[in-house]
């Protein structure tokens, strides 16, 4: 087949006056899973590629919500109907027009709370006859069933200069990927959070800083220019949903003074994963052992640009 047979048109590009298409290159079609809603757009397939590669972290019932390829909400819980409300309640301004990430079948209750509410799509691995038909109502909501995708082992990115190619980061975030670096252990309970938020922060542009507390998302910091103000947004969003829970912090990169730690232990975080490698690694150690914050450091950095 030749190139040209292999492209796609796309509703329209980031913007309306852009003009989109999709070069398929493998067997699998994005226009293959979709089976309701309108017709696909460049950007949802960015935030689809995005929203997929930040769901196959979690092997718990997850629910994401993304926003222009940043999720605004994250929860695991026992079961997707769970997951979802507490995903949503992270942040229910932001989650207005989002796409939704399920791991697991939309049963007819979780579609029910769905179109209460405006998305722009679904995505899951599969959908009840009932759930469906009732998802279906809404005309434009793009429903796509997804099943979990092969990671690729290495990824390209497009720029003036060339085709840049780098080993995908596959590495596993479980109780090997971080290390005390402070006295106080923490508790088994919010180990299983700092795994979490890292999880998160994993797919959130840099600089990324994730609050949480019993697998939920309280409060995101991404994509600004310095770690202090990706902080402050994370503590906001905190302030308004979650005022007065108690929360761990996963940083993608280091905080590198103890203005930042001082930030979190002032607003009651109770244990902070980083990566090392600020020249003031010993001051960070040295706050948190003095006023008893659990500082865990991580195998690898985790910048996403």
């Amino acid at each position: 087949m030749s190139i040209k047979n292999r492209r796609k048109k796309l509703r329209y590009g980031e913007n309306p006056n852009q003009n989109a298409y999709i070069n398929e290159y493998n067997k699998l079609s994005i226009f293959d899973f979709q089976i309701s809603g309108k017709k696909i757009s460049y950007n949802n397939i960015i935030d689809l590629d995005s929203g997929l590669r930040c769901l196959s972290e979690f092997n718990d019932p997850t629910s994401i919500i993304m926003k222009h390829t940043n999720p605004c909400g994250v929860a695991s819980d026992k079961n997707i109907y769970k997951a979802f409300n507490k995903s949503y309640e992270s942040d229910t301004k932001s989650s207005f027009g989002g796409i939704i990430f399920l791991n697991r079948k939309v049963e007819i209750k979780l579609s029910k709370k769905i179109i209460k509410n405006f998305f722009e799509m679904v995505v899951a691995p599969d959908f009840e006859n009932n759930a469906l038909e009732i998802l279906k109502t809404k005309k434009n909501l793009i429903l796509l069933k997804i099943p979990n995708l092969k990671k690729e082992k290495v990824i390209c990115k497009p720029t003036l200069f060339g085709d840049l190619y780098q080993t995908n980061d596959l590495t596993i975030i479980n109780k090997n990927f971080i290390k005390l670096a402070s006295k106080k252990k923490s508790s088994p309970k919010l180990i299983d959070d700092l795994l979490f938020a890292l999880k998160v922060a994993k797919h959130l542009k840099s600089n990324a800083v994730v609050l949480a507390k019993n697998k939920q998302t309280l409060g995101l910091g991404h994509g600004q220019t310095n770690r202090v103000d990706a902080l402050k947004s994370a503590i906001k969003n905190r302030n308004i949903y979650f005022k007065n829970k108690l929360f761990v912090c996963a940083s993608d990169g280091f905080f590198p003074f103890t203005d930042s730690i001082g930030l979190l232990n002032r607003y009651g975080c109770k244990a902070i994963a980083q990566p090392k490698g600020s020249i003031n690694d010993n001051k960070i150690i040295n706050y948190a052992k003095k006023n008893r914050i659990s500082l865990y450091f991580i195998k690898n950095r985790l910048f996403k640009h």
